[in-house]
Protein backbone atom coordinates (compact mmCIF):
# COMPACT_ATOMS: atom_id res chain seq x y z
CA UNK A 1 0.00 0.00 0.00
CA UNK A 2 1.19 3.37 -0.81
CA UNK A 3 1.15 5.79 1.93
CA UNK A 4 -1.34 8.67 1.65
CA UNK A 5 -0.22 11.68 0.44
CA UNK A 6 -0.64 14.95 2.31
CA UNK A 7 -2.84 17.22 0.27
CA UNK A 8 -1.50 20.02 -1.07
CA UNK A 9 -2.47 23.53 0.29
CA UNK A 10 -3.94 25.81 -2.42
CA UNK A 11 -4.88 29.79 -1.47
CA UNK A 12 -7.91 31.16 -2.46
CA UNK A 13 -7.71 33.79 -5.33
CA UNK A 14 -7.50 37.03 -4.47
CA UNK A 15 -10.54 37.81 -6.94
CA UNK A 16 -13.08 34.80 -8.09
CA UNK A 17 -13.41 34.91 -11.49
CA UNK A 18 -16.10 36.85 -12.50
CA UNK A 19 -17.00 39.69 -15.05
CA UNK A 20 -18.16 42.03 -12.16
CA UNK A 21 -16.00 44.16 -10.75
CA UNK A 22 -14.02 43.07 -8.06
CA UNK A 23 -12.26 45.33 -5.34
CA UNK A 24 -9.35 43.76 -4.73
CA UNK A 25 -6.49 45.98 -3.50
CA UNK A 26 -9.23 48.49 -2.13
CA UNK A 27 -9.57 46.41 0.95
CA UNK A 28 -7.45 47.94 3.20
CA UNK A 29 -8.38 51.28 2.08
CA UNK A 30 -12.28 50.75 2.22
CA UNK A 31 -13.69 51.39 5.31
CA UNK A 32 -12.01 54.72 5.20
CA UNK A 33 -13.25 55.70 2.10
CA UNK A 34 -16.79 54.65 1.83
CA UNK A 35 -18.16 57.55 3.98
CA UNK A 36 -16.66 59.85 1.12
CA UNK A 37 -18.43 57.62 -1.37
CA UNK A 38 -22.10 58.19 0.35
CA UNK A 39 -21.56 61.92 1.49
CA UNK A 40 -21.08 61.04 5.04
CA UNK A 41 -24.01 58.50 5.35
CA UNK A 42 -22.52 55.56 4.93
CA UNK A 43 -23.21 54.75 8.52
CA UNK A 44 -26.43 56.53 8.69
CA UNK A 45 -27.29 54.43 5.65
CA UNK A 46 -26.37 50.70 7.07
CA UNK A 47 -28.14 51.64 10.59
CA UNK A 48 -31.50 52.66 8.49
CA UNK A 49 -31.01 49.23 6.36
CA UNK A 50 -30.82 47.55 9.69
CA UNK A 51 -33.77 49.07 11.22
CA UNK A 52 -35.62 47.60 8.81
CA UNK A 53 -35.48 44.07 9.58
CA UNK A 54 -38.01 42.61 11.33
CA UNK A 55 -37.76 39.00 11.31
CA UNK A 56 -37.96 36.44 13.86
CA UNK A 57 -35.40 34.39 16.25
CA UNK A 58 -33.22 31.74 14.56
CA UNK A 59 -34.05 33.63 10.69
CA UNK A 60 -31.40 33.88 8.52
CA UNK A 61 -29.89 36.61 6.27
CA UNK A 62 -27.61 36.71 2.83
CA UNK A 63 -25.23 39.93 2.54
CA UNK A 64 -24.43 40.18 -1.42
CA UNK A 65 -21.41 41.78 -2.09
CA UNK A 66 -20.57 42.48 1.39
CA UNK A 67 -17.11 44.14 1.01
CA UNK A 68 -15.46 44.61 4.26
CA UNK A 69 -18.74 43.54 5.91
CA UNK A 70 -19.92 47.21 7.46
CA UNK A 71 -24.02 46.31 6.80
CA UNK A 72 -23.55 42.47 7.33
CA UNK A 73 -22.52 43.57 11.28
CA UNK A 74 -24.77 46.45 11.84
CA UNK A 75 -27.30 44.11 11.09
CA UNK A 76 -26.04 40.97 13.11
CA UNK A 77 -25.26 43.35 16.05
CA UNK A 78 -28.87 44.91 15.37
CA UNK A 79 -30.59 41.28 15.48
CA UNK A 80 -28.22 39.24 17.53
CA UNK A 81 -31.22 36.44 17.49
CA UNK A 82 -30.80 35.96 13.45
CA UNK A 83 -27.53 34.60 11.56
CA UNK A 84 -26.09 36.90 9.18
CA UNK A 85 -23.82 35.68 6.34
CA UNK A 86 -21.88 37.86 4.10
CA UNK A 87 -20.18 36.65 0.54
CA UNK A 88 -18.10 38.77 -1.45
CA UNK A 89 -15.91 37.93 -4.56
CA UNK A 90 -12.98 39.55 -3.19
CA UNK A 91 -10.23 37.40 -0.59
CA UNK A 92 -9.08 40.69 1.31
CA UNK A 93 -12.45 41.97 1.55
CA UNK A 94 -13.52 38.93 3.10
CA UNK A 95 -10.21 38.92 5.20
CA UNK A 96 -10.56 42.07 5.93
CA UNK A 97 -14.31 41.36 7.42
CA UNK A 98 -13.27 38.27 9.20
CA UNK A 99 -10.93 39.97 11.11
CA UNK A 100 -12.73 42.69 12.04
CA UNK A 101 -16.44 41.88 12.13
CA UNK A 102 -16.41 38.03 12.52
CA UNK A 103 -18.55 37.24 15.67
CA UNK A 104 -20.93 34.44 16.90
CA UNK A 105 -23.71 35.38 14.56
CA UNK A 106 -21.83 37.16 11.75
CA UNK A 107 -19.92 35.14 8.95
CA UNK A 108 -18.26 36.05 6.17
CA UNK A 109 -16.96 33.98 3.01
CA UNK A 110 -15.74 34.20 -0.63
CA UNK A 111 -18.15 33.77 -2.96
CA UNK A 112 -19.79 35.25 -6.29
CA UNK A 113 -22.94 36.75 -6.42
CA UNK A 114 -24.03 34.71 -9.77
CA UNK A 115 -22.88 31.47 -8.26
CA UNK A 116 -24.19 31.48 -4.35
CA UNK A 117 -23.09 27.97 -2.65
CA UNK A 118 -26.05 27.83 -0.70
CA UNK A 119 -29.26 25.70 -0.71
CA UNK A 120 -32.68 26.28 -2.46
CA UNK A 121 -34.85 28.26 -0.26
CA UNK A 122 -31.69 28.88 2.65
CA UNK A 123 -32.75 32.24 3.53
CA UNK A 124 -35.46 34.67 4.72
CA UNK A 125 -34.30 37.38 3.41
CA UNK A 126 -31.49 39.20 1.39
CA UNK A 127 -29.61 42.86 1.53
CA UNK A 128 -27.09 44.17 -0.93
CA UNK A 129 -25.75 47.73 -0.39
CA UNK A 130 -23.92 49.28 -3.14
CA UNK A 131 -22.81 46.00 -5.24
CA UNK A 132 -25.20 46.04 -7.99
CA UNK A 133 -23.60 48.83 -9.43
CA UNK A 134 -20.27 46.27 -10.37
CA UNK A 135 -22.19 44.07 -12.55
CA UNK A 136 -23.07 44.15 -16.03
CA UNK A 137 -26.91 43.77 -16.86
CA UNK A 138 -26.62 39.82 -17.85
CA UNK A 139 -24.87 39.86 -14.26
CA UNK A 140 -27.54 41.62 -12.50
CA UNK A 141 -30.18 39.36 -13.92
CA UNK A 142 -28.23 35.86 -12.85
CA UNK A 143 -27.67 37.42 -9.42
CA UNK A 144 -31.00 38.48 -8.47
CA UNK A 145 -32.44 34.78 -9.90
CA UNK A 146 -29.60 33.10 -7.50
CA UNK A 147 -31.22 35.40 -4.89
CA UNK A 148 -34.57 34.43 -5.91
CA UNK A 149 -33.61 30.67 -5.41
CA UNK A 150 -31.89 31.11 -2.01
CA UNK A 151 -34.59 32.86 -0.66
CA UNK A 152 -37.40 30.82 1.20
CA UNK A 153 -41.31 31.14 0.07
CA UNK A 154 -41.97 34.97 0.67
CA UNK A 155 -38.21 35.79 1.13
CA UNK A 156 -37.50 39.97 1.08
CA UNK A 157 -35.31 40.96 -0.92
CA UNK A 158 -33.81 44.70 0.66
CA UNK A 159 -31.05 46.87 -2.02
CA UNK A 160 -29.38 50.02 -1.63
CA UNK A 161 -27.86 50.98 -4.71
CA UNK A 162 -27.05 53.89 -7.31
CA UNK A 163 -29.85 54.35 -9.56
CA UNK A 164 -31.54 57.39 -10.93
CA UNK A 165 -30.09 60.46 -9.46
CA UNK A 166 -32.72 62.87 -7.63
CA UNK A 167 -30.38 65.97 -6.44
CA UNK A 168 -28.07 68.10 -8.71
CA UNK A 169 -25.10 66.58 -6.47
CA UNK A 170 -26.00 63.08 -6.87
CA UNK A 171 -26.22 63.61 -10.56
CA UNK A 172 -22.81 65.15 -10.83
CA UNK A 173 -21.85 62.28 -8.22
CA UNK A 174 -23.43 59.42 -10.36
CA UNK A 175 -21.69 61.21 -13.96
CA UNK A 176 -18.31 61.44 -12.21
CA UNK A 177 -18.13 57.77 -11.38
CA UNK A 178 -19.23 56.47 -14.67
CA UNK A 179 -17.14 58.78 -16.26
CA UNK A 180 -13.99 58.23 -14.56
CA UNK A 181 -14.02 54.55 -13.52
CA UNK A 182 -15.65 54.06 -17.08
CA UNK A 183 -17.72 51.69 -15.56
CA UNK A 184 -21.60 51.20 -18.31
CA UNK A 185 -22.24 49.32 -15.27
CA UNK A 186 -23.18 52.40 -13.20
CA UNK A 187 -24.92 54.18 -16.24
CA UNK A 188 -27.22 51.18 -16.48
CA UNK A 189 -28.27 52.19 -12.70
CA UNK A 190 -28.50 55.59 -13.30
CA UNK A 191 -31.22 54.60 -15.89
CA UNK A 192 -32.89 52.82 -13.60
CA UNK A 193 -31.95 49.01 -15.06
CA UNK A 194 -31.65 47.45 -11.57
CA UNK A 195 -35.65 47.95 -11.20
CA UNK A 196 -35.96 46.28 -14.39
CA UNK A 197 -34.21 43.70 -13.66
CA UNK A 198 -35.82 42.89 -10.12
CA UNK A 199 -39.26 43.09 -11.47
CA UNK A 200 -38.01 40.59 -14.56
CA UNK A 201 -35.98 38.08 -12.14
CA UNK A 202 -39.73 36.98 -10.86
CA UNK A 203 -39.95 39.51 -7.62
CA UNK A 204 -43.31 40.60 -6.56
CA UNK A 205 -43.90 44.26 -4.68
CA UNK A 206 -41.18 46.29 -5.80
CA UNK A 207 -41.28 49.52 -4.06
CA UNK A 208 -38.63 52.28 -3.39
CA UNK A 209 -38.43 52.93 0.62
CA UNK A 210 -35.80 55.29 0.86
CA UNK A 211 -33.42 57.36 -0.90
CA UNK A 212 -29.50 59.14 0.26
CA UNK A 213 -26.75 61.29 -0.89
CA UNK A 214 -28.77 61.98 -3.68
CA UNK A 215 -28.34 59.13 -5.81
CA UNK A 216 -28.68 55.91 -3.71
CA UNK A 217 -32.31 54.43 -3.65
CA UNK A 218 -33.71 51.66 -1.67
CA UNK A 219 -36.23 48.92 -2.69
CA UNK A 220 -37.69 46.11 -1.21
CA UNK A 221 -39.38 43.23 -3.12
CA UNK A 222 -40.41 40.17 -2.25
CA UNK A 223 -39.91 36.58 -3.98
Amino acid sequence: MTPDRKREFVPAPAALPTRGRVLVHAATVYDLVQPFVTLGQEARLNRWLAQQIHLPAGSCVLDVGCGTGLLTVRIAEQHPEVQVTGIDASRPMVDVAIKKRARGNCHFQQALAEELPFEDQSFDLVTSALFFHHVDQELKQRTLQEIMRVLKPGGTLLIADMDRPYTALGWAMSWTAWKLFRQPEIKENMDGLLREEIVRAGFRGLREIAKFSGYIRVVEAQN
